[in-house]
């Protein structure tokens, strides 16, 4: 199967019905969306095409990307791109075969369902803990969904046991995507917002530097066996193949697909893998944002992963605009950098998603729709915002420190996660914050009074939620005795007393406050 002639990869069309294109397909202007049977394949999907693009038409430079963006991709230019890289875009029982191990590997089958990042693991299923994760699910897949399977876990690689090598950017990255808020424009123009400027095009003598299943796996048994953008081609980073793998064509069957429900004459089943992939190190990718620690400065980044309970709105700073607190100092991605130096763009939010990994167990998929957090005075806006942000948390561990005082009588000897109250804290006072946010983005000096206004109705609103919400949790039972009910009042008193004393609430209001006429001045 040729990825690039077979129609195999499921789209929206402007008319919202729903068909299969190969991937020369995707400047069609009918096309609005991909319509994947799974969430993790939808982002891998567009992670595909934006790979793809950008390994055949990236642009010069700004005003190259900016003419593309206006005019379109000249369709003679992406017929002849795309055949200067065809060979890397096969899919079958013949090598080389899209990321897949370009030797046979000499192991046992497994079942082609492993290909799934959430598929439970033989420990798993000897204790019979596959409780929300079910077994025996996606055992006969199509190879459209076996491409797409692919591509999902050779990117979101987790960890898996001795030699068994994480994705690019570790196991389970967090992706943020640049997306227009304008639903109905074409597929290529959402997938071109992603696309860098400046990436030296591949060679044809060099495609194996960048497609790592045209060669010998650069395995990695040995020390110094890394793959680092320095001794491979910097647009490997868009084909990480961390783990070999192969398909076993030869055994297939006729039926349903277990993923997207369509028959297939040809349903494969079975698959071999081996440890010892490439192992990389040293590379920055463009789609994912990086925290490096402060007290290593100079040193390591580290692509941010999905954590539990996904995204809050805490997270949203460091997404967008570089960012500093106590421990780390973070950088959006580079696409979200880009933006800054393109003209006439259309309104855009961030689509940003991952898995949320244990080592090698799925917990849970998160994805997120977070606004774009921009100003012609970025560092006075991250400024202003981290206060706040910093504010907002040492709230939350005030409640939650005070409501433990409030039930229990020895508070420190208590188990057990309180995860509940943070996702609470985040997802209730995210309305505040949203009202906010726009005033500082225009005004982040406050010289406006709106702006300050605005400020203190967040800070109002931030304390409402956190008297109302312990009030609640706090106060519930009528049956309480004298001696419950007076560590219940006291727990509040300190609530207040350390709410209204601190530190951060303190330079918040001082922000809100009106300038000083100097202040003005400059």
């Amino acid at each position: 199967m040729d990825l690039l002639k077979e129609p195999w990869l499921p789209v929206v069309l402007d008319s919202q019905q729903q068909r299969k294109i190969s991937l020369s397909d995707i400047l069609d202007n009918q096309i609005r969306d991909l319509a994947c049977p799974r969430a993790d394949f939808q982002g891998a999907a567009w992670q595909l095409l934006i790979g793809l693009l950008q390994c055949t038409v990236a642009p010069e430079d700004g005003d190259d990307w900016q003419e593309v963006w206006q005019q379109g991709i000249d369709s003679q230019q992406w017929q002849r791109s795309l055949a200067t890289v065809s060979s890397a875009f096969q899919f079958g029982a013949e090598k080389p075969s899209f990321l897949q191990s370009f030797e046979p590997l000499e192991t046992s089958d497994k079942t082609i369902a492993g290909l799934l990042i959430e598929t439970p693991g033989e420990q798993t299923l000897k204790q019979n803990k596959d409780l929300f994760t079910k077994r025996n699910v996606g055992r006969q897949i199509c190879p459209h969904c076996a491409a797409l399977a692919l591509f999902t876990i050779q990117t979101n690689s987790p960890a898996g046991g001795a030699g068994y090598r994480t994705g690019l950017r570790g196991g389970g990255p967090l992706t943020t995507l640049v997306m227009p808020e304008d639903a109905s424009l074409p597929l290529w123009k959402k997938l071109w917002l992603n696309v860098l400027p400046g990436t030296a095009q591949p060679q044809p003598d060099k495609l194996a530097l960048i497609f790592p299943w045209l060669a010998a796996t650069q395995s990695s048994e040995k020390k110094g066996s890394q793959v680092t953008p320095q001794n491979s081609h910097p647009l490997q980073l868009y084909w990480g193949m961390p783990q070999r793998i192969e398909l076993d064509f030869s055994q297939t069957q006729q039926g349903e697909c277990q993923l997207c429900g369509e028959y297939h004459s040809e349903l494969l089943s079975q698959m071999r893998t081996k440890n010892y992939g490439v192992q990389y190190d040293g590379w920055v990718h463009p789609l994912s944002p990086y925290r490096q620690a402060l007290k290593d400065k100079g040193g390591l980044w580290l692509a941010l992963k999905g954590q539990p309970g996904g995204l809050c709105y805490q997270d949203w700073l460091g997404l967008t605009l570089t960012s500093e607190d106590k421990f780390n100092l973070t950088q959006p991605a580079k696409v979200v950098r880009e933006l800054s130096n393109y003209y006439g763009l259309p309104p855009t939010y961030l689509w940003c998603f991952a898995w949320d990994m244990d080592n090698a167990k799925a917990r849970c998929w998160y994805q997120h729709r977070v606004p774009l957090i921009h100003s012609d005075e970025q560092q006075q806006l991250a400024d202003v915002l981290t206060t706040v942000l910093q504010l907002a948390d040492n709230a939350r561990l005030l409640l939650k420190k005070w409501l433990k005082e409030a039930w229990f009588s020895s508070p420190g000897e208590v188990k057990g996660s309180f995860g509940w109250l943070d996702n609470a804290f985040w997802q209730q006072t995210e309305g505040a914050f949203r009202r906010l946010l726009p005033y500082l983005q225009h005004d982040p000096a406050r010289a406006k009074p709106g702006t300050r206004q605005a400020l203190r109705q967040w800070e109002q609103a931030l304390s409402g939620y956190l008297f109302d919400q312990f009030d609640r949790e706090a106060f519930t039972d009528p049956d309480s005795d004298n001696q419950t009910l007076s560590r219940q009042l006291a727990a509040r008193g300190k609530l207040e007393r350390f709410y209204f004393t601190h530190k951060l609430r303190k330079e918040v209001i001082t922000l809100a406050s009106e300038p000083e006429a100097e202040d003005v001045a400059k």
